[in-house]
């Protein structure tokens, strides 16, 4: 059976989260690379239209089971493709999705594996049932922090480690000059009192500089979020920016390039300040950020005490070549893909 499409992306995609739009945008820059072209490629996402003027490929409505299943039956192969797609902190819906994007997969004879996962935690047998059986379906299996490996390995499932797919954008980053400008905060919804007081501390270490504070946001909840503190004079940032799919290749040169400093909620606005050399202190409202600080040295703070102050990564030199690891491991696992999805009798030569 000769399908139309080597492989259809399936993440958290199209919901206007910066994170999950690059994960996309480097995993199709990685196919490309690779030499997989864009006309090969599909994605599952919940703007289908956005999405596709954004990658140019096409684009399904991830909620229109038929529809997903006739794009699967065109394809070789279905890519889980990174991130935190199997964890139940915000709800079982997410590894039930995934769950059942897999057994979907399965019934139209598209191959599933999964790129840079991480994985967890659980609070929920059911959320925990429904991420060890999907990735237990899949072929291939890569996850990007050793907790989530470890966590795979007592399921009995087998996994290598890569970096996260977003260090191959890295190359795009470059800073033509630098200078003390701002002080940028990114915090996110979470429950408690987690992002107000992370916006406090950041707001006090930006006054001791004499500086400026500049909130991110990558998505729109997040600036929803800030706006709603700032009116309340909690925290009197210069202004408030939505980093989004669209603007953030244009926005964050003046950016990051202008920071003497950042505080981080969020997992990507941390990479991509670590990439663009800036000094960071990371808030730990989940096991991922934690990892990633401890991965790259970084200061993290859990809630309580002072808010270390943002310091660069004595492993910063490291960042030039997880792009190249990331690409040799998705390399060798799309060899590897497409060769059991032509052992299968579904996938091209």
């Amino acid at each position: 059976m000769n399908r139309r499409y080597r492989a259809v992306l399936c993440g958290y995609y199209g919901f206007g989260n910066l994170g999950d739009e690059l994960l996309a945008s480097a995993l199709v820059e990685a196919f490309e690379k690779i030499g997989v072209p864009r006309d090969e490629l599909a994605i599952l996402s919940a703007s289908p239209a956005d999405t596709e003027r954004s990658l140019s490929l096409r684009a399904v409505n991830r909620w229109k089971t038929t529809e997903v299943f006739r794009l699967l039956r065109e394809s070789d192969t279905l890519l889980l493709g990174g991130g935190g797609l199997f964890q139940d902190v915000t709800s079982v819906r997410s590894s039930a999705y995934y769950w059942g994007m897999i057994r979907l997969a399965s019934l139209a004879g598209a191959l599933p594996w999964a790129v840079g996962q991480s994985v967890g935690p659980f609070r929920t047998l059911s959320g925990m049932f429904f991420a060890r059986n999907a990735l237990g379906k899949c072929a291939l299996r890569s996850v990007r922090d050793e907790r989530s490996g470890a966590l795979l390995n007592s399921w009995g499932q087998k996994s290598s480690r890569s970096p996260d797919p977003v260090f191959l954008l890295g190359r795009h980053s470059s800073c033509r000059e630098r200078r003390d400008g701002h002080f940028l905060v990114n915090i996110r919804p979470w429950g408690g009192s987690l992002p107000l007081r992370t916006v406090t501390k950041a707001a006090r270490l930006a006054a001791e500089k004499k500086l400026p504070v500049i909130g991110v946001g990558l998505s729109r909840e997040d600036v929803v979020l800030m706006e709603r503190l700032a009116g309340s004079r909690i925290f009197r940032p210069r202004r408030i920016i939505l980093l989004s799919a669209a603007n953030w290749s244009t926005e964050s040169e003046q950016l990051f390039c202008n920071a003497a400093g950042a505080v981080s909620m969020r997992y990507h606005f941390a990479l991509l300040a670590l990439l663009s050399g800036v000094p960071l202190t990371l808030s730990a409202y989940d096991p991922k950020v934690e990892e990633f600080a401890a991965e790259w040295k970084l200061p993290v703070w859990k809630g309580d005490g002072r808010l270390p102050h943002p310091a660069l990564s004595p492993e910063q030199e490291k960042t030039v070549y997880r792009a190249d690891l990331f690409l040799e491991e998705f390399s060798r696992m799309w060899n590897e893909a497409r060769r059991l999805a032509h052992r299968k009798g579904t996938g091209r030569s």
